[in-house]
């Protein structure tokens, strides 16, 4: 019986957690999109699943030699508090760009991740 009982326990444990961790922001879509080709954009959106702090969520934005971009303050738009605008203070030239992103949710749990797109020549 003391078995069964602590599978019972570590079961629920195991499906609480579980839906504690999926709680976390994750990217739902990026624009520019990861891997695309496009014109110099005026701004990175990035789409979560949930609500972002913009104080707390942001982008870094790179170009292929390393080189860091400028970029504006973070926001979120007003109609949709799961959309993260973080606007660019520059045209980009032709070439590869890496977007590191970070963002924290209104539970306080931070996420981060990359990807690239390239600006067309």
């Amino acid at each position: 019986m003391f078995k069964n009982r602590t599978f019972a326990s570590a079961f629920v444990a195991a499906v609480l957690l579980g839906s504690v961790a999926d709680a976390h922001p994750q990217l739902r879509s990026a624009e520019p999109a990861a891997g695309a080709s496009t014109s110099s954009p005026k701004q990175i959106r990035i789409t979560f699943n949930e609500e972002v702090i913009p104080q707390f969520s942001g982008v870094e934005l790179s170009d292929q030699a390393g080189k860091m971009i400028a970029t504006g303050k973070s926001a979120t738009d007003p109609a949709n508090k799961k959309i993260l605008l973080v606007p660019l203070k520059q045209e980009l030239e032709p070439g590869d760009y890496k977007v590191e992103w970070h963002a924290v949710s209104a539970d306080t749990h931070r996420v981060k991740g990359s990807y690239s797109f390239s600006v067309k020549r």
